[in-house]
């Protein structure tokens, strides 16, 4: 899989303990940092990085 970018089809919520909660509304685009054989490593224009399975392909997100 040689993925550049994804699209998020579903706004995405991400809790921390002790930090606001971050949203990433649905629309928006992710640079594909890495791939592992279970998730793809993605930030957003900030530099934000975090984790998305591989197999919410079509339900949470798209690639591009």
């Amino acid at each position: 899989m040689d993925l550049k970018a994804i699209e998020l089809i579903e706004t995405i919520t991400l809790h921390k303990e002790n930090f606001t909660p971050k949203v990433f509304e649905k629309g928006t685009v992710l640079k594909v940092m890495m791939p592992t054989p279970t998730s793809l490593l993605v930030s957003d224009d900030e530099g934000f990085s975090f984790t998305i399975a591989l197999d919410q392909e079509g339900k949470t997100w798209h690639p591009l």
